[in-house]
């Protein structure tokens, strides 16, 4: 402390006491906090009027700085930390941000309060104007199009089938139209797409659519191309826009004289009625005439051998008497066969059929052949032989395929298409446990009239299959088979389903009669008009007759005798006393008899009754009787085959009461004997012949009738 020079010495400047001439005193000489050292009140600074420490006053009490800025105190002072964009000691500046103009590309700048705005001009974008705005984004380019910015612009380079600003335009492919041929076109993007007019085709219609390919002319026909369509030049004997329709050459009927007309290709067949022949039926074949001048009943004269217009119309011959090669006689005592006729059989023929089967108005020969009897290799076939209608036949034709030996056969048409088809029946004794079966060979008909095609075949059910019948058994419209069983004691009865085949073989039981049974017939006994069966055991003297119950159903065999208690063997049937009933012809006894079983009307008959053959026991074939009226005195006669050494028929004329009388054995000059026999009018000339069959020396022979 010190007394302040020229004051009062009480004064003592630090006492902490103001007194006069001090303004302050702190209790302190130290300066710079206020009071100074000489107790004087230093600027900037408040101190107690009675003494005591100093405070500084706040300059910022007044809030000097403007604008927001912030004030810091000093001592007698104030600092202004001014807010962004202002300046100056109390912040009283704004700073002109403008100054210079910060906006670019042309951009108008307008001061702000620490900052300041860019008015940019079109086509830039940003604070400071400094972006170019994107006119790209987004794309106004449509529909795949590339954009390419620009200021304050844009340039699109548009995908391929569009135009315009933005490629809003879908160019119009269809302008000038690109179709031809008056298509109509749409428009599609960079494409379009053409509905061609009929008949045309291609991208642009330029096409004319082949309308011929492929070829729509059906038969062969020729196709011209058109525009949407064609025309077809049809092959002859077709019509109708594809040629579809085979022309009906039948319409109107060619066919004379009732003739019935059967269409072909640029063709038509003539099936002629009653012996008219020719393509038209314009005629009468051979010796036949139409003496009555009545198509309906067709050719009905044979000017051979009809009494009435004998080698002539209306050259009617003396009562009593017969036209016999166009010329009158009295009827011969017994037969006259001709000379026989032998063919070449190169398969080893069994049994004979005959039949018309290519419908030319001529009788054909069908044979069964056993062409293999080895257990180890059996088959058999069916041959044609070709009749010229004159007892000579054409070469034989052979179809091979039936799995065992055939024995026999029937013309019968089994699938109703109006052909004659074969059945033969094929089996063997040497394969005791291997059952037999028919063979059916259907017939190609008009497309190839007279030949086979591949066989169907079908069980028997028994083994040793050898014999065949046909019938309708059950009256269904059908044909039907029956079988004989040279190994077992039984019938097979097989019912056909009218399309060639046949169902499953009913079997019938025969008893036992010292040998198994052999040849079977069908034949209507008793007038009920359901066809009964006849089975005959050349081993035994046995004759069957299982009658037809009237539902293809068969009553139980009945069996009958014959007077010599010997061989029943072939079966024929005729009306042998006149009495208007069918009777029963067998061969038997080694050829020694012919036996007649006299029918009751009612599906019996009496025991048989013998004609002697006049011969002694020789070797017989099972199949070798047949009847007719042979020598034209309207009384029935017969046929028996002889197998002797040398072969040949013996001849057995009728009386009409029952009894025949022989004659001597027809040679054939076939040897070693003969395996069956039929007959038909081979020649035309209104007389049964013979047509014969040999194994021994494989031939076929025809003997002509020598009226």
């Amino acid at each position: 402390m010190f007394a302040l020079a020229g004051c009062n010495p009480d004064v003592v400047c630090g006492d902490g006491t103001v007194a006069a001439p001090e303004t302050c005193d702190d209790g302190n000489t130290a300066a710079e906090d206020g009071c100074s050292a000489a107790c004087v009140t230093e600027p900037g600074w408040s101190c107690p009027a009675s003494g005591g420490a100093c405070s500084n006053i706040d300059d910022c009490a007044s809030n000097p700085c403007l604008n927001g800025g912030v004030c810091t105190d000093g001592v007698d002072a104030f600092t202004c930390a001014c807010a962004a964009g202002f300046f100056g000691a109390t912040c009283e500046t704004n700073v002109q941000a403008c100054a210079p103009n910060p906006c670019l590309n042309g951009g108008t700048c307008t001061d702000g309060v620490n900052g300041f705005t860019c008015a940019c001009p079109a086509g830039f974008s940003g604070a400071t104007c400094e972006a170019n705005v994107d006119d790209c984004a987004p794309n106004p380019c449509l529909n795949g199009g590339t954009c390419t910015d620009g200021v304050d612009a844009f340039t699109c380079a548009c995908a391929t089938g569009y135009s315009g600003a933005t490629c809003a335009t879908n160019i119009d492919d269809c302008a000038p139209n690109p179709c031809l041929n008056g298509g109509t076109c749409t428009d599609g993007v960079a494409d379009f797409t053409c509905s061609c007019a009929p008949g045309y085709s291609g991208a642009d219609c330029a096409v004319n659519i082949d309308e011929c390919a492929p070829n729509p002319c059906l038969n062969n026909g020729t196709c011209t191309d058109g525009v949407n369509a064609f025309t077809c030049a049809c092959a002859a004997g077709y019509s109708g826009a594809t040629c579809a329709t085979n022309i009906d050459e039948c319409v109107p009927n060619p066919c004379l004289n009732g003739g019935t007309c059967t269409d072909g290709v640029a063709s038509f067949t003539c099936q002629c009625a009653a012996n008219f022949t020719g393509t038209t039926c314009n005629g009468c074949p051979g010796t036949l005439a139409n003496c009555n001048g009545v198509a309906s009943d067709g050719c009905e004269a044979n000017l051979q051998s009809s009494a009435q217009h004998c080698n002539a119309c209306n050259a009617a011959c003396p009562s009593m008497q017969i036209c016999s090669n166009g010329a009158c006689r009295v009827p011969p005592v017994s037969q006259e066969p001709g000379v026989p006729v032998n063919s070449a059989a190169a398969h080893n023929p069994m049994a004979p059929a005959v039949a018309d089967l290519n419908r030319d108005g001529k009788l054909d020969i069908l044979v069964a052949n056993a062409e293999s009897g080895s257990a180890a290799t059996p088959s058999g076939s069916l041959s044609v032989f070709f009749g010229n209608a004159d007892s000579t036949v054409q070469p034989e034709v052979n179809y091979t395929g039936a799995p065992l030996s055939s024995s026999a056969v029937v013309a019968v048409d089994v699938d109703e298409d109006g052909w004659l088809d074969a059945v033969t029946v094929d089996g063997q004794p040497n394969l005791a446990t291997t059952n037999g079966s028919i063979s059916v060979y259907r017939n190609l008909g008009a497309a190839a009239p007279g030949t086979f095609g591949q066989l169907l075949n079908f069980t028997t059910g028994a083994p040793g299959s050898v014999h065949l019948c046909t019938a309708d058994f059950n009256r269904d419209g059908h044909a039907d088979i029956a079988t004989t069983s040279v190994v077992s004691n039984q019938v097979s009865v097989l019912l056909g389903a009218g399309t060639g085949s046949f169902g499953v073989p009913t079997l019938i039981s025969i008893p036992a009669t010292g040998g198994v049974q052999s040849t079977i017939a069908c034949r209507d006994l008793n007038g009920d008009l359901y066809p009964d069966l006849v089975v005959t055991s050349p081993s035994s003297a046995r004759l069957l007759i299982l009658v037809n119950e009237g539902t293809g159903s068969f009553a139980a065999p009945v069996a009958y005798t014959n007077s010599q208690n010997g061989q029943t063997a072939g079966i024929a049937f005729g009306d042998v006393d006149g009495d208007g009933k069918v009777d029963i012809l067998s061969n038997g006894a080694a050829g020694a008899y012919l036996y007649f079983f006299k029918s009751n009307g009612d599906g019996t008959v009496s025991n048989g009754v013998a004609s002697s053959t006049g011969a002694s026991a020789v070797s017989n074939s099972a199949l070798g009787v047949v009847t007719g009226d042979f020598n034209g005195d309207n009384k029935l006669d017969a046929y028996i085959l002889v197998t002797a050494a040398n072969g040949g028929v013996r001849p057995m004329t009728g009386n009409g009461a029952g009894t025949f009388v022989s004659s001597s054995v027809v040679s054939t000059g076939a040897s070693p004997g003969l395996n069956a026999i039929t007959t038909a009018d081979m020649n035309a000339d209104g007389y049964l012949d013979l047509i014969l069959t040999n194994r021994g020396s494989s031939t076929v022979t025809v003997i002509p009738n020598g009226l």
